[in-house]
């Protein structure tokens, strides 16, 4: 600041907020969603509503085809598979095909999952795993945190039930929510098993629902049987409502924290974050049974 004109610098703190009850407008509400968890005994009817976009999944298709094949892709075919594609959607949305928002470009044709590689240690809590990403050095900080596991995470719709699963057809406009859902590796395997007795059957598990029944609260098993055709998709509006709904938490999906090594070596107390100044003489006993002075500074 110079002494001259007080003024000068003032701009750069326009942007600053206190802790003032009027700050409080600043404060954006908390990200944090609640996740599906199964209670013991419930039976839930429910539909998985993660979806990948069209282009995605026509981009998946041709490079597992050319791996298998030995061959590189043909952008070409591809991109003009993907227009031939939203040009077909456009069609049955009774749009051009500029006006499909990104709700409209999902492939509902099959139901996806994403595949997160965390750890979890009391008193850290849960993080993304890094192992194997940033040198041997840094993999051992990784393995004090125990073992690397594996989740999936999806969306699923749950429709108002009883607790047998009977749906109470009379809420089903207002009574329905989606939310988020972490599965173990025995839910993910189970759920590969229903759908490939229903793709025996020539039926694809994105066009059903599920019946699940919570059979451990703690460890959040499920019993997983098809419940038949997907109500949600009976509707066109009421697919709008739950799709959009449901699309709106994808960037909800990775639960746990991204933390880098270096703060992992801090928090489980490998290293110090405190690079300041030598502090060798201030007598922090003093700080910590000091008397009510506000210090040099004092109050304004």
């Amino acid at each position: 600041m110079s002494t001259d004109d007080p003024f000068a610098d003032i701009d750069e703190f326009d942007d600053d907020v206190g802790l003032e009850e009027d700050d409080r407008q600043h404060a954006t509400p908390s990200n944090q969603v609640e996740w599906f968890k199964g209670e013991k005994g419930k039976v839930y009817r429910a539909a998985l509503m993660y979806f990948n976009p069209i282009h995605a999944t026509l981009i998946s298709r041709a490079r597992k085809k050319a791996r298998e094949q030995g061959a590189e892709v043909n952008k070409e075919a591809v991109v003009a598979a993907i227009q031939k594609a939203l040009a077909k959607r456009a069609e049955q949305l009774g749009k051009a095909v500029d006006q499909l928002t990104d709700v409209d470009k999902l492939d509902l044709s099959s139901t996806r999952f994403k595949k997160v590689l965390a750890h979890y240690k009391e008193n850290v809590g849960y993080a993304l795993s890094r192992l194997g990403m940033d040198g041997p050095e840094a993999d051992k900080v990784w393995q004090m945190m125990g073992d690397q596991k594996k989740y999936f995470t999806t969306i699923v719709l749950l429709y108002p039930c009883k607790p047998d699963g009977k749906v109470l057809k009379d809420q089903l406009g207002i009574g329905w929510k989606v939310m988020p859902w972490r599965c173990h590796n025995g839910i993910y395997r189970d759920l590969l098993d229903e759908s490939s007795s229903l793709a025996e059957n020539k039926i694809r598990i994105a066009d059903q629902d599920l019946k699940l029944k919570c059979t451990n609260s703690d460890y959040q098993n499920f019993d997983i049987n098809a419940a038949g055709p997907s109500i949600w998709k009976r509707d066109p509006k009421f697919q709008a409502m739950v799709l959009g709904a449901a699309f709106d938490l994808y960037d909800k999906l990775v639960p746990f924290r991204d933390i880098s090594t270096a703060d992992l070596r801090i928090k489980l107390g490998l290293s110090s974050d405190n690079q300041g100044e030598d502090v060798s003489d201030i007598d922090f006993d003093g700080l910590m049974n000091g008397g009510g002075d506000a210090g040099p500074m004092g109050d304004v």
